[in-house]
């Protein structure tokens, strides 16, 4: 007997064991779509726990998310029963549109700021609102909206400035305090002109150690702040009640390490390094953590918080009520999380560029992409007139390169490369090349993006100089670059004379589809129309942006061959 839209509207209509069951299989579904749509972003948080940095904890927050949605996706008492499948599609499809775009067309277009600034992780919530509503109904997501917008905290951008911000001081603080238990307890002895150093007797020698970032306790106060965060969402009790546990339980984690620390230095002083240092320090750190946390809950009721109580419908009840079936939805649903995945494996490419928190691995144009096979580049000339553009950090090298290539890859025509390096990436935007063009009145042709390797998206077009009549061939790109503990932007541009004489080989240039796609539709958003080149201008393209993609590789190469960087309190 089938039910009537009536009765499944009805609050009192019975929900057996089936029902049950088909709303944890749809849960399941809904899982399984944002995982397989945002598997490498998911993958990249997950591979982070490892390393031991505050944002390591980061990882966590898609897991605290998921149990926080479950726990808030009981309707409370008296919640109105409204619902509307036209009013779910207005809302979901939207959602997953512009998570859709950022991952199909944002990324040739952002270049390498797309994986620096993480927009994966910015737009996934969007992704995951939307699947919410078209599975569960918009009240579903009205429900659980703060395990949403939790999901916010896995966007790495926010947690990096309070990371760098607060670090310093945060591990004064915490060698201070070491450093005053000490001078009661004589486990260690301070390092002369080094507040942060120890030495540790043991043995003939002892040995030093150094409270340095990584020991000033934010991983433990990251996470806890994160994990307690999503708690007490679930509490119930007064705002300044949450604050207060909140703040004590930071404080624990705080003094917590600072026994974690002096543990280590009583084992050093006892046992000896590889006890200390090889055994004991590489699992403290997590069994303190999770010892904070635990006393944290276990005191939650003296701050007046306390669980909520079941009241309400349950979640089988209200799921059926607001969506009886979703057999359609998940047959739209599938290919749309299939292409979502399959632009997001695509992020993999990011890889030797920066890490999944967005720390730039390149050594810069002058270390790792002036020497190529067959080419050697040496600085020609220094521009100082520059620094009034991009900043007085900046500098502005050319190079010329010198050699004629290898059998695949060669020019009798040296090529150019214009270097500018600063702090200041939004001075690339404020005076970017193709606008000086214009302003020059050198007339540009045939302008269009190119995929150079590893997320690196250029632009090549040529140009005349109408003062000398000159003709030229330029490919350029921005990157981001790793100076010492700095972050640091660089435009690359690469010139090579239209000489009539000139003798060129170069391979054909093909493109990634994905790539192209993205490249035709903001060409076709431009208003760009494509144009027929010569069998000249073609070889001459072909070399150019050839020769841009082996100065990416051999940067790229130089990055992976070098230990990773150390990311913000590692």
């Amino acid at each position: 007997m089938t039910a009537t839209a009536a009765e499944l509207r009805s609050p009192v209509r019975g929900w057996d064991d089936r029902d049950v069951r088909a709303v944890g299989l749809r849960t399941a579904a809904a899982v399984a779509i944002v995982v397989v749509a945002y598997h490498t972003s998911l993958w990249s948080l997950l591979r982070g726990i490892t390393v031991d940095t505050p944002l390591a904890y980061l990882g966590l927050v898609p897991l605290i998310s998921m149990g926080l949605g479950w726990v808030l996706a009981r309707p409370v008492a008296g919640e109105p029963e409204i619902h509307d499948r036209m009013v779910d599609r207005i809302v979901a499809v939207p959602l997953i549109a512009a998570a859709l775009v950022a991952l199909v067309l944002l990324p040739p277009r952002m270049s390498v700021v797309y994986w620096l600034w993480r927009i994966d992780l910015l737009t996934m919530p969007l992704f995951v609102a939307g699947v919410i509503t078209l599975l569960f109904g918009v009240r579903m997501l009205w429900r659980t909206k703060a395990a949403v917008l939790f999901l916010f905290l896995a966007w790495p951008m926010p947690a990096r400035w309070v990371v760098q911000s607060l670090l310093d001081h945060l591990s004064d603080l915490t060698a201070g305090a070491v450093r005053i238990i000490l001078s009661v307890v004589p486990l260690a002895e301070g390092v002369p002109g080094d507040d942060t150093s120890f030495t540790i007797p043991h043995g003939a020698e002892g040995f030093r150690v150094q409270i340095a970032s990584a020991c000033s306790g934010a991983n433990g106060l990251v996470g806890f702040l994160l994990l307690a965060g999503a708690v007490a969402l679930v509490l119930r009790g007064g705002r300044w009640r949450k604050v207060a546990w909140l703040a004590a339980g930071s404080v624990l984690m705080v003094v917590l390490n600072v026994a974690r620390i002096l543990l280590i230095i009583f084992v050093g002083r006892y046992a000896g390094e590889t006890a200390s240092i090889d055994v004991l320090h590489p699992g403290v750190g997590l069994i303190t953590f999770n010892l904070g946390v635990v006393l944290m809950v276990l005191v939650a009721h003296r701050f007046g918080l306390h669980l909520p109580r079941r009241t309400g419908a349950s979640r089988t009840a209200t799921v059926l009520r607001a969506v009886p079936t979703v057999r359609r939805t998940l047959l739209l649903l599938l290919p749309v999380a299939l292409l979502a995945g399959v632009f997001d494996h695509g992020l993999t490419r990011y890889d030797p560029i920066a890490s999944s928190v967005g720390t730039p691995r390149l050594a810069g144009f002058a270390r790792s992409g002036a020497d190529l096979d067959g080419f050697e580049a040496e600085p020609v000339a220094t521009f100082a007139n520059g620094k009034r553009f991009f900043g007085e950090d900046s500098t502005w090298v050319r190079f010329s390169y010198r050699g004629y290539g290898t059998t695949d890859l060669r020019s009798d025509v040296p090529v150019l490369a214009d270097v500018i390096n600063t702090s200041n990436l939004q001075s690339f935007s404020d005076f970017g090349l193709e606008a000086c063009y214009q302003f020059h009145g050198y007339g540009m042709q045939d302008v269009r993006r190119v995929d150079l390797g590893s997320g690196v998206t250029g632009t090549v077009l040529r140009w005349q100089d109408p003062a000398n009549g000159l003709k030229w061939t330029t490919l350029y790109w921005i990157w981001a670059v790793r100076q010492g503990d700095q972050v640091r932007y660089e435009r690359v541009v690469l010139l090579l004379n239209e000489v009539d004489t000139a003798r060129l080989v170069a391979p054909e240039v093909t493109e990634d589809v994905a790539d192209q796609f993205a490249f035709n539709a903001e060409e076709l958003v431009q208003g760009r129309a494509g144009s027929d080149l010569s069998e000249r201008e073609v070889a001459l393209r072909s070399f150019i942006v050839t020769f841009g993609r082996r100065v990416v590789a051999a940067a790229t190469d130089d990055a992976t061959s070098r230990p990773a960087p150390r990311e913000p309190g590692g």
